[in-house]
This record gives structure tokens, sequence and C-alpha cells, in this order.
């Protein structure tokens, strides 16, 4: 009797120890996945190398297959698994730069085969026959752009067929007629899920065959798996989840293979809340897809009501932004009274950076409001507290021999004092070397150093030497560390020398210009106190300072 119990107990264990709960599934991912590299640094050649092992693993089990090449003559893999009647096709990187489902693939694939001996696994491999095309654009993916070797955006190319991309894609879709497609991207990071102000992590759409939005059995099928997988991921990501802002785009493949009798799920990847790992793009592709395959199996995902996915907030562009400073007084150059206005920029690095595998690290800020910005959700909120924001100050230096001091070191001073650009100049021929070296000291940050052979067009506060070290934030001291004398009000304009002048050389600041700007407080109605003016921080392309000593 105490034999058999001990039986039943391990069966029943056994049963759970790998059961699809979304939870379980998230948990058992870290120690799960079989492609450990982040997805922006996948490459097609270690891919390939994956995929062979994922076959050799699993022999009989997989059926492993080089179906067409790319444009330039990278091999695109399909990979089979499972042997049940309803066939389920996913393909992901159609768009070379939209990576967060293609290691997903291999972990779901890795982790149902070495689980097969398991009730939900062993129910999917019999239920369904997944066909997974991991990697469909690798040159794309290969310099990480969205469309393939000829420039084409292969998710334009349903109707031409003009990409071998995307006539490969259509042959597996003709030869094996799917009952459902996953149709696997990313889209920006900074959408937003309505007027949420929150971050879309993910968005979902059961694409449409026709302008009409026709809703087929098989269309009512992929608005269930929709509401499958916004149920699925909601504990992970509260109120990320959006429906994507398009129904109908004819020359787009997943409404065509919608058309031709495969009805298609959209699942975009988005953006990460402020500390959130990328891999977590990958880790929700994983839980949601098993979540679906363990539904599509058990009853057609009967339990799920398709008015989950219709009453989701569509996505929303230009409704997020990076970092808002809020609340705050902006006197421009050029005018002289300070108006009320919001301040949002973004600060732009592409995936590989974020994943740590970029070959060269550029990170660029743009502002993409001044105004009201009260309605856009942010990254990051800065209180601006009704403090004054400034362009950034100039300085000139002149000479070759400034070469000896104005360094690294120095432009970093100079940035906490709110120095945005040194004018350099030099004799002509001089200027060859001089730009050599700026392009070496020019970084997001620091001042920017321009060369110029005419020291008149300089600013009026000219450096002979690296700046004093101010001993507080005040403005009057940070000021006269400048080298500023004499009354702070009437020499300002040395430091800013824009203000009142009729041509400003420099822009003002104003939408897609870097983000560099300075804040000053108090500020009472938007003016400068000098009796108690503290610069408090700066901003440099983006990147703060803070200024206190």
């Amino acid at each position: 009797m105490i034999i058999r119990f001990l039986a039943l107990l391990l069966l029943v264990s056994s049963s759970i120890a790998h059961s699809f709960t979304p939870e379980e599934l998230w948990q058992a991912w870290p120690e799960e996945r079989f492609v450990t590299t982040t997805a922006p640094c996948l490459r097609h050649a270690e891919l390939s190398e994956r995929l062979r092992d994922l076959a050799d693993r699993y022999p009989e089990q997989v059926r492993l297959a080089e179906i067409g090449r790319s444009v330039q003559g990278r091999a695109i893999h399909l990979l089979i698994l499972g042997q049940g009647d309803k066939k389920i096709l996913l393909w992901s990187q159609m768009h070379g730069d939209e990576p967060s489902a293609t290691p997903a693939l291999l972990d779901i694939a890795s982790y149902l085969l070495g689980h097969a001996d398991e009730p939900e696994p062993q129910a999917i491999l019999e239920g369904v026959t997944l066909l997974m095309i991991p990697m469909l654009n690798p040159d794309g993916a290969q310099v990480y752009e969205r469309r393939n070797a000829q420039a084409i955006d292969i998710n334009r190319d349903a109707l031409n067929l003009a990409t071998p991309e995307g006539r490969i894609l259509k042959q597996v879709r003709d030869q094996h007629q799917p009952l459902l497609g996953l149709n696997l991207h990313d889209q920006n990071r900074r959408t937003a899920v309505g007027d949420s102000k929150k971050l879309a992590t993910n968005a979902v759409l059961a694409v449409a065959g026709d302008p009409e939005g026709t809703e087929t059995p098989g269309r009512l099928r992929a608005k269930r798996v929709c509401s499958a997988i916004v149920e699925a991921l909601a504990p992970f990501m509260p109120g990320g989840m959006a429906r994507y802002d398009e129904d109908w785009s004819p020359r787009a493949f997943g409404d065509n293979l919608t058309a031709w009798g495969t009805p298609v799920v959209l699942i975009e990847s988005g953006g990460l809340p402020p500390g959130r790992d990328f891999t977590e793009l990958t880790r929700l592709n994983f839980v949601a897809i098993l979540t679906v395959l363990q539904e599509l199996v058990k009853d057609d995902l009967a339990g799920y009501d398709p008015e989950v996915y219709e009453k989701l907030l569509r996505n929303q562009s230009n409704s997020w932004t990076d970092v808002a400073v809020r609340g705050g007084y902006l006197l421009q150059p050029g005018t002289s009274v300070p108006y009320r206005a919001d301040l949002a920029f973004n600060v732009y690095r592409d995936d590989r950076q974020v994943a740590g595998c970029a070959t060269e690290v550029t990170a660029r800020s743009r502002i993409v409001e001044i105004g009201d910005d009260r309605f856009k959700g942010a990254g990051r909120d800065v209180d601006a507290g009704g403090a004054l924001l400034l362009a950034p100050f100039e300085i000139g230096v002149d000479g070759w021999s400034a070469r000896k001091w104005l360094d690294g070191g120095t432009l970093d001073q100079m940035a906490r004092l709110g120095v945005g650009t040194v004018w350099w100049s030099v004799s002509g021929r001089r200027t060859a070397k001089a730009l050599e070296l700026t392009r070496q000291l020019n970084r997001q940050g620091r001042p920017r150093v321009e060369v110029i052979t005419v020291p008149s067009s300089a600013p009026g506060l000219r450096l002979s030497k690296p700046p004093a070290d101010p001993e507080t934030d005040s403005l009057a001291t940070v000021l006269r560390a400048l080298g500023v004398r004499g009354g702070l009000e009437e020499r300002l304009q040395d430091l800013w020398p824009q203000v009142g002048e009729t041509a400003p050389r420099l822009p003002m600041l104003r939408p897609q210009q870097p983000a560099s700007f300075l804040l000053v407080t108090p500020a009472p109605e938007g003016k400068i106190d000098f009796g108690r003016a503290r610069l408090t921080s700066v901003w440099l392309d983006g990147f703060e300072f803070t200024t206190s000593p």
C-alpha cells in the first residue's frame, strides 16, 4: 500500500512539475532557456549552430531543414517538431532589428523536447506540429536593420514576392496549410498603451484578412489567442498590454496569410519600464507562446473571451518619452521674457547598446516636446519646480597652445559649470590637427568643441586656463569660476551671447535639437534671482551632471 501511495504521489508531482501556468513558465525560463545570448546580439552563425545542436540532441523528434537562402546567401532554416494534426506556423525576425522572439522559439522547442515525457509538453507535441522559422531575414539581422539586402521591407512584399525571403515564407504556408500563424515582431520601444501613460510592453493583433475585418472561425480563434496572451502576461507587466494600431494592411504577410486561409496573430514586443532587463522580452514570448499552445491543444482556447482582446487600448505613438522636465520656465536665446513650458526628450540607443554588444557606443538625445507635456508618460519625470531652463553657456579659447590643457578632464569640469560649447580659435595651418583632437574629445555629456579660425566670432568670455572649482552651486560662484567679473546680471551675456542678438549663432531650445540645457533655481515667476540662484543641474546631449561640489 505504501509503495502504491508513493508511486501515485510521484505521478502527481511529475504532472505538476512542469505545469504550464504562466507564473511557473516565467520562473522556469532562466534555467530552461536554450539560447543564452541576448536577442539583439544573436547573429545568424550562432543561431545556425544552436539549431544544429538542438537537432543533434533530439534527432528523432526534430526535423531541421534549410528551406532557402537570403539575398546574400545565408541559410534560412525551418525547425519542425511535434506530430499533431494542428499545424502552427511561427516566424520571427522578418525585420532584422526585431529579434526578441527569435531565441524564444528555440527555448520553446528545447523546453518541450526536454520534458516530452511529462503530461503538458507531451500533449502539445502530440496535438500540434510546430513549423518554426526563427530568422526569416538573416541579412537584415546581420547589420541590425529592418529591411533585407534588397532594401525591401519583407513584410510589405506579400503580393509582389520580390524577395527570396518572402517567397520562402509563402512556400512554407502553401505547402503546410497551417491553421494558425504567429507573426513575431518588435515595435517602437516608446509606444504607449492608449492614453494610460503606460509603456506598451507587448501589443497583439488578430490580423484581418480583408478591409471589412470579416470574422471567420479562424479569426475568432486568433482573437481568443490574443485574449490568452493578455491574461498570461498581465501579472508580469501590469497595464502593459495594448492592441496593435492597425487592422488592415493590404501588402503585409499577416493580412494576406489570413486571407489565404491561415489566420495570423501578430505579437509585438515593445518597451520595458526602467530597471527591467532586455531579456524579459524574450521571456514574455516564451510564456505567451507556450500558454497559447497548451490552451489550443486542451480545448481550442474555448475558455477565453474575445472581448478581452477587443477591449484592449490601442497602441499610441508620441505618448511616451524617456525624460520629461515638467513645471519649468524657458528663457530662450534672443528673448528676455521667460514662459511656462515643459521640456521632454529621448536618448536614442539601439538594442545592441542596451544589450552590451554594440561595436560603437553612440547615444544621442533629441528634444521631442517644448510646451504642455502633461499627457505623456515618461521613463523619468523631473519636477522643475518653477526653475528656469536656460541654454548652456559658451566660452572661447584662443590659440594652439590651449591643447596643453584643453583635455577630457577640463571639459568634464566645464560641463559641471554649465558650459555647452567651446569655440576654439586656431590659425588656418593648425585647423586639421585641432579638428583631429576635437574628434577624440567630443563625446556625449561633454561640451562640444568647435574649431574656428576667426577669433572675433567666439563668445565674449575667453578662458586661457582650466576654470576654477566653485565652492558652492550658487550661480554667482559658478559664473566667477568661469571668469565672469563685475555685475553678474550684465555679464551673463558673456556666457550666453545669443541673448539680445538678432541672429543667434546657435539654435534655441527646440524639438529635434540635442537635449542640452541648464536648470537654475529659485526662479520666482521665471526670473533669475542672482542673490539666491543656484545652478542645480546641467544636461548635455541628454547626459545629466549634478553641480554640487
